[in-house]
């Protein structure tokens, strides 16, 4: 990983610009400029839709949740296998938007271009480009393009294309076609993946061209499912009249819209464009539901769609945004702001979807959901946003069923283990050790709830949900494993993988079994919360779920006896039981163009014989779980895993950056942190153009929040152990807890702590309890 580039877009506040138009940079900038709302995602690609080549640019359009399938072809497959895959399918392309200047196509590749950018505003959520051009022919325009992903209306993009001819009048032609030729890019975006999707994948229902209106109706060939989608056009400018003329045939549609435009005077195309897919609705009422919300989105018109994006990225800045002051703040501000603003918008929000690594920018992961979301994303929003993180946990809650099948197919005859990687629910993930292996997702998503449950208190959530999630996944690791007498009656949980993905199939993993621990803990509780506050609640899971309070007691005995691997000559606690005992790893013998690719490029088995991490694994349950850890362990923990990890995963600079702050390493910690909050906006592992990094762009914001001001949320207790980095003056962020958002400003020897929002706060700065109350309340405390 490079971590000293020089910044690729000059840094700015609240902007990522693109000055020139660069064609071996495109593929790159193509995820830098991508928009979602959490159900549409658009890769920053141009309206001219340039025939770039599989090597240098993807045309992209994804709907969350929606894929295709394949069956999955194994030379050797085992029983529990997933048979069929989850892709998720590029869908039909409706920006595509030519223009023509008096006959004349525009296109940066002919003609002059001058006063060229492409702007990302990252405070208002709308992609901007402007630039002036001279055709062949000498005929100059400036042209304006804005573009958006509505976060008012989810089915809803919008685009609005505004030519101003400078030197001539003369006839200005829009041409927006509906392209419905398109495919995935699996060959360049997931090489390693066999079963596609390739070609075409989606069967044409319907296009049709008429009125002002493309539409498209078309079923994936494999899922099954179905997608409609269509586009709007309006006009403005010119001498007022249109002429229009369109056609449709068996892969595209398109309407051509010519006005006779005048100089100095813009033409403008508002193109609205609308898709919808029958994990919403029923297949019957797709046309009429693309119908209707084009009209409603079309009469609000471009300007009021863009006016409620900017009021609700408003809203989300005013609590998100984190302000530092200091040595290198300008480019690190830029880094962290581009950071949440991926996260804001590739996030599920109707509770039917979740968030994939990739978010909605690319097709990197096949679109997946991993455990990314729960441990690193969801925390940010549990303090910020916290309705998003319900509708996050409500997409687990509703592929609870299929959980409890997979657990089956795994032999546990009650409970539920989520999938490592999925889109519908199955579990997606072809390689087991790598993935069904990790049973460590279950203790990921229970940390996730009991973490929302604790900050914002909200028990309904609980009795409604939250804890069948923590009762059905604790019955997992009930059954997973034993209480072996080599032991000393210790509770052992073996051939398992832990987050470490060059450690796999081990016994006693130490952040499973921590994890594990905890999560049964956690279910314990909510079970013992139940008896005492509504028992009624409570009877009704033990019927539903065939559950009784019998069980806890093996919960408690596995808590009370589980085992963690340790080693007393370091007194610390190793990966897991075998990890001691494998080769050390030598780096030399490496070749750099290798080492950050080692599955790529060696053998696995070499690789799991040697005593090395990728990333964080019982590091990151350090983390999560403070509390539980004397100051000295963590160091000597922290010490022995900073000579044996290769951070060769984007999830695991932050984590360490955390754990340094925790145990005083404050150098450390800040360069870890500076080496995760630009990392994808200087692509620094040169993989961008797949798509973004999720997982480690909300661990920038952990950083900061969880690092450096060292907030904690256990037992119910937000606790505070802010420290400055030594290159800073100040740095500001606020968070939501139980209905009160706080006000933190961490500077030189002291942090100012104001209630904002809300009637009463009560947190904790060390063992020091604060209570602040009504709004404007506010405490200083040295440090």
């Amino acid at each position: 990983m490079n971590i000293n580039k020089p910044p690729i877009y000059p840094v700015e506040p609240w902007a990522i610009t693109e000055l020139s138009f660069n064609k071996e940079d495109n593929y790159r900038n193509e995820t830098t400029f991508a928009l979602s709302n959490g159900y549409i995602g658009t890769r920053g690609t141009y309206e001219e839709a340039y025939p770039f080549d599989i090597d240098t640019g993807l045309e992209g359009n994804f709907v969350n949740g929606f894929y295709e399938s394949e069956e999955i072809r194994y030379g050797e497959a085992n029983f529990g296998s997933p048979l069929h895959s989850q892709s998720l399918l590029n869908l039909p392309n409706m920006k595509e938007t030519r223009v023509y200047v008096a006959g004349e196509l525009f296109t940066m590749e002919e003609g002059e271009t001058e006063g060229y950018s492409r702007k990302l505003y990252l405070k208002d959520g709308v992609l901007e480009r402007k630039l002036i051009w001279t055709s062949p022919s000498g005929k100059k325009v400036q042209i304006v393009i804005k573009r958006l992903v509505s976060f008012e209306m989810k089915n809803i993009m919008a685009i609005c294309y505004e030519v101003t001819p400078l030197n001539f009048s003369g006839e200005i032609t829009f041409t927006s076609r509906l392209q419905a030729d398109v495919e995935n890019h699996t060959r360049k975006t997931n090489p390693i993946v066999d079963y596609g999707p390739f070609g075409r994948r989606l069967e044409p229902l319907r296009i049709v061209a008429e009125k002002n209106r493309l539409y498209y109706r078309g079923i994936a060939k494999g899922s099954g499912l179905i997608l409609a989608c269509g586009c709007s056009h309006k006009t403005t400018g010119g001498d007022g009249a249109v002429r229009i003329s369109q056609e449709a045939d068996e892969l595209d549609a398109q309407m051509s819209l010519t006005v006779d435009g005048r100089q100095g005077e813009a033409v403008t195309l508002e193109k609205i464009i609308c898709y919808a897919t029958d994990l919403d609705m029923g297949p019957e009422q797709l046309d009429i539901f693309t119908e209707e919300t084009l009209n409603l989105a079309e009469r609000k018109g471009y300007a009021q769609l863009e006016k409620s994006q900017k009021e609700y990225l408003g809203r989300f800045w005013e609590t998100a945004d984190i302000q530092i002051r200091g040595k290198d703040s300008e480019a690190l501000q830029q880094g962290i702001r581009f950071n949440l603003f991926h996260i804001l918008q590739s996030a599920g929000r109707d509770g039917k979807t979740g968030m994939g690594a990739k978010g909605l920018s690319g097709e990197g992961y096949e679109g997946h959901y991993f455990w990314d979301t729960e441990m690193y994303v969801l925390p940010v929003f549990v303090y910020t946003e916290p309705d998003t993180a319900k509708k996050l946990l409500d997409y687990r809650y509703a592929t609870l069923e299929q959980a409890r099948q997979r657990a089956r197919i795994l032999g546990h005859e009650k409970g539920a283990l989520f999938p490592w990687r999925t889109i519908n629910g199955e579990e997606a993930s072809t390689y087991y050790p790598l993935g069904t292996a990790q049973y460590h997702i279950n203790a990921d998503i229970a940390y996730a709830l009991s973490l929302y449950l604790q900050v914002t208190g909200d028990v309904g959530y609980l009795k409604e949900k939250g804890a069948e999630i923590l009762i059905e996944t604790a019955r997992v690791w009930a059954d997973v494993g034993s209480f072996a007498d080599c032991k000393g009656g210790r509770y052992c949980i073996c051939s398992v993988t832990g987050p470490d993905e060059y450690n796999v199939l081990v016994d006693n993993n130490f952040y499973t079994n921590l994890m594990a621990r905890e999560n049964l803990r956690d279910a314990k509780g909510a079970v013992g919360y139940l008896a005492s506050h509504d028992p009624e609640c409570l009877d009704r899971l033990k019927r539903e779920l065939d559950f009784s309070e019998d069980e806890m007691r093996l919960w408690q005995k596995i808590i009370d006896n589980m085992y963690f691997p340790y080693d007393e000559s370091r007194q610390v606690y190793p990966l897991d039981d075998g990890f001691m005992m494998r080769k050390p790893w030598d780096e030399s013998r490496i070749p750099e163009e290798k080492r950050a690719w080692l599955y790529e490029n060696y053998h696995p088995l070499f690789i799991m014989r040697h005593r090395m991490s990728k990333q964080a694994d019982a590091i990151l349950g350090m983390y999560l779980h403070s509390h539980l850890f004397t100051q000295e362990e963590l160091k000597r923990n922290y010490d022995f895993y900073q000579e044996v990890t290769l951070h060769h995963s984007s999830l695991s600079t932050c984590i360490f950056g955390i754990v340094a702050c925790d145990i005083g390493y404050y150098d450390e910690a800040y360069t870890y942190f500076s080496q995760s909050a630009r990392m994808d906006l200087d692509d620094y592992h040169n993989n961008f153009y797949a798509g973004i990094h999720a997982a480690n762009m909300a661990g920038t914001w952990q950083a900061i929040v969880n690092g450096f001001a060292g907030v904690r949320c256990q037992h119910s207790r937000l606790r505070f152990c802010p420290s400055l980095p030594a290159d800073w003056e100040s740095y500001t962020f606020k968070i939501r807890y139980q209905g009160a958002l706080l006000k933190a400003t961490v500077s030189r020897g002291e942090a100012e702590f104001v209630l904002e929002e809300g009637e009463k706060i009560t947190f904790y700065i060390g063992e020091k309890e604060i209570a602040l109350e009504g709004r404007g309340g506010t405490h200083v405390e040295k440090i």
